[in-house]
């Protein structure tokens, strides 16, 4: 296979780079204006990141009435609030949770082995699903016992076809019997010229 087949077709000498776009930057080099203005933009949105982090940090470490803490204290301080929640979460007390965060399907009833056992409500679907193969099995009982409309147009149609079928196999019957005494005629006829 011959590269460059595909979905684009490659071309010879790529872009066209004009000089009157080109820009010398910092060490001098020439550079596409296009570039130097992306790099300038992208300075500048890194430059304010930056400030906003360090006015972030400065206002969490410069909090009034806090001490500054050492990295093991602030550790076993967020150790100590985890303690105290798991041991509300014990209590039953779940009301200081953020009610955003709490999931309205998560289900707390707990099912027991004999709710197994009860018969269940069955859904929309299953019901009509189960209407529609009872009204099928009473039609079918109804039409096998010869009582729909359907089923006696079949059983006419049928007791018709079964009548043109005797006819025809009684005319059938009675051309053999006339052949037969056609042929054997005949034959009685050819040995009497013998004798």
């Amino acid at each position: 296979m011959v590269r460059g087949t595909g979905k684009f077709k490659q071309k010879r000498g790529g872009g066209r780079n004009f000089s009157k776009d080109m820009v010398l930057d910092e060490s001098g080099t020439a550079v596409s204006a296009a570039r130097m203005r992306s790099e300038q933009e992208s300075d500048d949105e890194s430059s304010e990141e930056e400030e906003e982090e360090e006015e972030e940090s400065e206002e969490e470490e410069a909090a009034p009435g806090q001490p500054e803490l050492t990295r093991t204290e602030r550790r076993d301080l967020k150790k100590k609030q985890a303690a105290e929640k798991a041991k509300a979460k014990a209590a039953g007390d779940e009301d200081d949770e953020d009610e955003d965060l709490i999931n309205p399907n998560h289900v707390t009833k707990k099912l027991n082995i004999s709710s197994l056992n009860a018969p269940r409500e069955m859904s929309r679907k299953e019901r009509e699903a189960k209407e529609k193969q009872d009204a099928k099995d009473r039609y079918w009982k109804l039409h096998v016992a010869g009582k729909t409309d359907e089923a006696k147009s079949d059983l006419s149609r049928l007791a018709k076809i079964r009548a043109e079928r005797a006819e025809a196999e009684a005319k059938r019957k009675a051309e053999t019997e006339a052949k037969n005494a056609e042929v054997a005629a005949k034959s009685q006829a050819q040995r009497e010229k013998r004798k």
